[in-house]
């Protein structure tokens, strides 16, 4: 697994998404179609897919935004002037998903078999609910957590000889980012 090299000043998103990628390093380790060989917090909106054959796991921050409980997990803008609201808890949405190598065609051009294809939707159906049991389950033991929204989980590509899997996840945090006076 790959590990951060700094923290960054992030008390709000960051950890959240260092927590996700340790606990899904974990649930992939017996998957069917072996741990990955990565397993890390991604930049940007879209994974670059460099490791499927090896096998790539990752979380990526899509946004992180204001909502209240009640409102979770939809967002809201909040003031803050004198006499602002200080209910808002800080959402943050992720993705996590894994890549794996698509079936192909061998060197005499002939299409990969049924079996194959089977076996690697097998193994991506794998990883997607060794993802989703830990979304839903390791999630809300975490401190910082106060609720958890699950949403979609789609296929990635093939492309580039590249296939896969990402769920969307809101993770309602209790973190405040101002610190207290004394």
């Amino acid at each position: 697994m790959t590990e951060p090299v700094v923290e960054p000043v992030d008390e709000v998103a960051w950890p959240v998404a260092v927590k996700l990628r340790e606990r899904i390093g974990t649930a992939l380790d017996g998957a069917l179609g072996g741990a990955p060989e990565v397993v890390s917090v991604v930049p940007g909106r879209d994974v670059a897919i460099d490791w499927c054959c090896e096998g790539q796991a990752w979380v990526r921050i899509v946004r992180t935004y204001p909502s209240l409980p009640g409102e979770f997990p939809a967002g809201r803008g909040t003031a803050l002037d004198e006499g602002a609201d200080p209910g808002a808890f800080w959402t943050v949405e992720l993705g996590a998903g894994t890549a794996r190598c698509a079936p192909s065609p061998d060197d005499q051009g002939n299409p990969p078999t049924a079996a194959q294809l089977e076996r690697s939707a097998a193994e991506l159906a794998d990883d997607a609910g060794r993802i989703r049991r830990t979304v839903l389950c390791e999630l809300q033991k975490l401190p910082a957590v106060e609720a958890v929204w699950i949403g979609e989980q789609s296929s990635v590509g093939p492309s580039g000889g590249c296939v896969g899997q990402e769920v969307l996840v809101a993770v309602m945090t209790n973190i405040c980012v101002c610190e207290e006076d004394g």
